[in-house]
Order: structure tokens, then C-alpha cells, then sequence
């Protein structure tokens, strides 16, 4: 899929414009100077709860992708299984010492 550029300033002088011919144009990028900083998709009309329902399953795979390389970085993506449960028991015994 292909997106077209459109600067804020674009956008601002001719929403109207770009609004009625986003289903024909499909999605496009919002841009301000060089940086990219939204983007502009069409609906699909009726089904405006699945559009939003993809948007999160992004968002959320946005998070996934940050947070594996996150653990990457760290080196926690290789803790093993046994550390990992170890670990577990050790916060809940703690835990329960606390009550």
C-alpha cells in the first residue's frame, strides 16, 4: 500500500478538499517540516468499530515490538524458563511475608 504526502499546511488550506478525496486517494501522510506526524486513512464506512479495532491491535502491536526490544537490549530475552519462575515464587513469597 501506498501513501501520499501532505504537509499540515496542505491539509489546513484545503481540508475539505482532501477529505472528500481520501477514499479515492487512500491513506495519507501527514507531515510537518520533514517529520512524519500522523497519518490519514480512509473509513470504511459502516464498519467505523472495526477501523477503531485495528487501530488498537497497532497500537498494541507497537507496544509488543517495543517491549521485545526492550528485553533485546537488556539481555532478558534470554532468561530461561526455570529463572523465570524462580523469580516468581521469590515476589510471591515476599508477598505473602508482607501480610
Amino acid at each position: 500500500m501506498t501513501a501520499t504526502l501532505l504537509n499540515t499546511r496542505e491539509l489546513s488550506k484545503s481540508t475539505a478538499r482532501v477529505l472528500r478525496e481520501l477514499p479515492k486517494t487512500g491513506p495519507r501522510v501527514i507531515t510537518r517540516g520533514n517529520k512524519t506526524v500522523g497519518l490519514l486513512i480512509p473509513a470504511a464506512g459502516e464498519h467505523l468499530a472495526d477501523d477503531l479495532d485495528l487501530l488498537q491491535r497497532l497500537e498494541l502491536g507497537r507496544a509488543l515490538a517495543a517491549a521485545q526490544r526492550e528485553a533485546v537490549l537488556g539481555g532478558s530475552d534470554r532468561t530461561s524458563m526455570a529463572d523465570i519462575n524462580r523469580e516468581i515464587r521469590a515476589v510471591r513469597s515476599r508477598s505473602r511475608k508482607s501480610r
